[in-house]
């Protein structure tokens, strides 16, 4: 009796010390610092009560291709981040489809930036704003409580009024408050490779390609080339995207990645192939529940070229705007997130990017990969300015 009563005030008391905050970020990747910024942008006196969790210390090696398209930097103009981590600037994008090479150019069509340099700026810029961040503490789990989140993490336990799950593709918030079914994830490899700049054509022409040849061996995705420098050193981020949009036979994704690095007369066996899910957004999919949201990745990127960066940090406005509403009329059901996300151009982005790859990856259309250049054409040449041509 004695020991029960024990435990039980030592329950009051831990409940009493639990830290309250009014919104929880979990992940300090390009999604969540958007989040923040968004409402300091817009709702300082909530974003005063920011707390963001991260469970890895900055810089941290994070996988990724690394372009930062221009849907990403108008994102950045808007937060008004300043470019720290200026990155390889890409003035040309290649694109194998068919039997003739399509080429997109423009001064500054995109730039590739080392992910580990690139997130630990945004968290830098962010704390200067003011934005508690707190590294090296992972969230263990999370639970409801007097209308609360729970959240208890390896230091400490907090009970939060939202928490934002911008956690990645094997989110944690999400498997624990919000357990859709669906799987809906892509599958990536990619390998880091040096180079000598002066004899490779990506850094001689400051040029990205893109693959999609591959489409005819099940991939529904491409091969990648990007140019990027690695502690000053030329490097090559070579890697491999499958969509997994349709229900077919699974590519080989290993086995296309050693074909490519071989065909460059590199060994796959002298390098560590490295490979990471990525989750795709479906417009009726579960972004949210009753005090919670997903983010980025956690939440779904656009499953054609895979366009996580922008992505990421396009969900920082709308999730902000969402909070704050919810702030504002005391009802943190979430229930509009859905049509939020639909209304602003991450969501039409989001679904264009969609539409686009179930027909682009629909094996039945393989034998009009030609004509669906065209697609590609629509999609570069939506601003003045961007050169495109059939390479002979």
């Amino acid at each position: 009796m004695r020991l029960r009563r024990a435990r039980h005030i030592r329950g009051l008391i831990f409940k009493r010390e639990m830290e309250k905050r009014d919104i929880i970020i979990v992940g300090s990747g390009p999604a969540g610092i958007s989040v923040a910024l968004s409402l300091k942008q817009s709702a300082a006196a909530l974003a005063a009560e920011v707390l963001i969790l991260e469970k890895e210390q900055h810089p941290r090696h994070k996988l990724c291709g690394g372009g930062v398209t221009e849907f990403a930097e108008q994102i950045l103009d808007d937060l008004q981040v300043e470019r720290r981590v200026a990155g390889f600037p890409i003035h040309r994008v290649r694109f194998h489809i068919g039997r003739k090479p399509l080429e997109f150019a423009r001064e500054n069509l995109m730039r590739i930036v080392l992910r580990s340099e690139f997130d630990a700026d945004l968290v830098r810029q962010a704390r200067v704003r003011g934005v508690e961040i707190r590294e090296n503490e992972a969230v263990l789990e999370l639970g409801r409580q007097d209308g609360r989140v729970q959240v208890k993490t390896s230091r400490d336990v907090y009970l939060a009024r939202v928490v934002i799950g911008a956690d990645g593709a094997r989110s944690l918030v999400r498997r624990k408050m919000i357990r859709e079914n669906a799987t809906r994830v892509s599958r990536l490899l990619e390998v880091a490779v040096k180079v000598n700049a002066e004899e490779t054509p990506e850094f001689r022409e400051n040029m990205a390609v893109l693959d999609f040849r591959p489409l005819t061996q099940h991939l529904q995705g491409y091969l990648w080339d990007f140019p990027s420098f690695i502690n000053n050193e030329a490097h090559l981020n070579i890697g491999v995207f499958d969509s997994r949009i349709r229900e077919d036979r699974r590519a080989d994704l290993r086995r296309l990645l050693t074909h490519k690095l071989e065909a460059r007369g590199m060994s796959s066996t002298e390098v560590g192939l490295m490979g990471h899910p990525e989750r795709w957004f479906v417009p009726n999919g579960i972004y949210s529940s009753p005090n919670v949201l997903l983010v980025g990745d956690a939440a779904g990127i656009e499953p054609w070229l895979g366009e996580g960066i922008s992505m990421a940090l396009g969900y920082g406005p709308v999730a902000a705007d969402a909070v704050k509403r919810a702030f504002e009329t005391n009802d943190f059901s979430f229930e509009n997130y859905n049509q939020l996300i639909a209304d602003n151009r991450l969501g039409k982005l989001l679904n264009r990017n969609r539409l686009i790859a179930r027909y682009f990856y629909w094996r039945k259309l393989r034998p009009l990969v030609d004509g669906l250049a065209s697609v590609l054409l629509a999609h570069f040449t939506e601003k003045k300015g961007i050169a495109a041509r059939l390479i002979e």
